[in-house]
């Protein structure tokens, strides 16, 4: 992904900044014409919002890229912006491994880095970069970088020796996105289960659902279905003996999985910054794996013995009780993987 050169321009005072302050706490995105300016506050003073309010809004911006819903994105971008300058420096870790690190990878294979910025963003980006470059700014590094990355394009590269000045953490996602190119050590090893031998392998098993490729993503693109799969998963919380959840949740598991059977090694993070993403890790955070409905789930869970990949490892936890699946060399994982399943294990 090119990344074009981006000018910068100066700020507009204040009074002059006429969009609307929206509201990142709770309510609709409602509609907002998209100014010339985002709106944004140069000063970085904190405002109130929630996790929750972001996503919800830089999903929407993703499924439905309309100048309302990038104009609400754009303000969210602030938001996480100034959270991430305000962050502890020694919790920065531990804040990208949860859902706010979630959020900022959200926001990286969102719509918004493609799009030009406001003439506030292009004055609220130099003052990153400038403070970024500046020697003295060493210790705020990693806050500086994490509040600019959103705001640069795809292959725009934002700090010099990325190999020996950012931590393990970040590298590979700042790679991804700045610096695709940046030789990075590739995962090896394969991965090991705690189970027994099976008598099939999960090959011979598939296809584990009638619906997949594009025709399965269309169900996690599809606000009512989605709907539909959240209540599904709630309801097993509060009722783990419903036959019919379970059976439902049985076909959706087969679904996802396949899903995840089916791509490509360098789609796996994408894909799992995606509602196909959220529905895995609310099905294993539930402990559906306990849960074997039916002789085909039985066999499948057989099966995925051995995972030969992270990919297929992300399935076979969907087969598994929570804790039943180990992994014996997390360094052969993906950076993102491992931290997810340090949260999800």
């Amino acid at each position: 992904m090119g990344l074009r050169r981006w000018l910068l321009q100066t700020l507009a005072p204040p009074s002059q900044v006429s969009a609307p302050a929206l509201d990142l706490l709770s309510g609709p995105t409602g509609h907002v014409e998209l100014p010339a300016l985002a709106g944004i506050d140069p000063s970085g003073a904190a405002r109130p919002w929630s996790v929750a309010r972001l996503e919800a809004i830089l999903r929407e911006a993703a499924v439905n890229p309309t100048s309302a819903t990038l104009q609400a994105a754009r303000q969210a971008r602030h938001c996480l912006s100034v959270f991430w300058l305000s962050a502890p420096s020694d919790q920065l870790e531990l804040l990208y491994c949860s859902a706010i690190g979630a959020l900022q990878r959200l926001q990286l294979e969102g719509p918004l880095v493609h799009q030009e910025l406001a003439r506030d963003e292009k004055a609220w980006c130099y003052q990153l970069q400038q403070q970024l470059d500046d020697p003295k700014q060493k210790p705020r590094h990693c806050n500086l970088l994490l509040a600019l990355m959103p705001y640069t394009r795809p292959r725009q590269r934002c700090v010099s020796s990325p190999l020996d000045v950012l931590p393990d953490w970040l590298l590979p996602d700042y790679a991804a996105h700045c610096e695709p190119d940046l030789p990075l050590q590739e995962p090896v090893a394969l991965l090991e289960a705690a189970s027994e031998s099976p008598t099939d392998s999960i090959a011979s098993l598939q296809p584990l659902a009638s619906r997949r490729g594009e025709e399965a993503m269309a169900l996690f693109r599809d606000e009512a279905a989605l709907s539909r799969m959240t209540s599904l998963i709630n309801r097993y919380s509060l009722d783990a003996e419903d036959q019919d959840v379970l059976e439902e949740l049985s076909g959706l598991r087969c679904i996802v999985a396949q899903l995840w059977l089916d791509i490509e090694p360098t789609q796996a993070q994408g894909l799992y910054d995606t509602p196909v993403g959220l529905v895995t890790r609310s099905l294993i955070t539930a402990n559906f794996g306990q849960e074997l409905v039916d002789d085909q789930d039985q066999r499948i869970c057989a099966a995925f013995s051995a995972p030969e990949s992270p990919e297929s490892l992300i399935a076979m936890l969907l087969f598994y009780p929570a804790g039943a699946v180990t992994v014996k060399d997390t360094a052969s994982l993906p950076t993102w993987l491992e931290r997810e399943l340090e949260t999800l294990q």
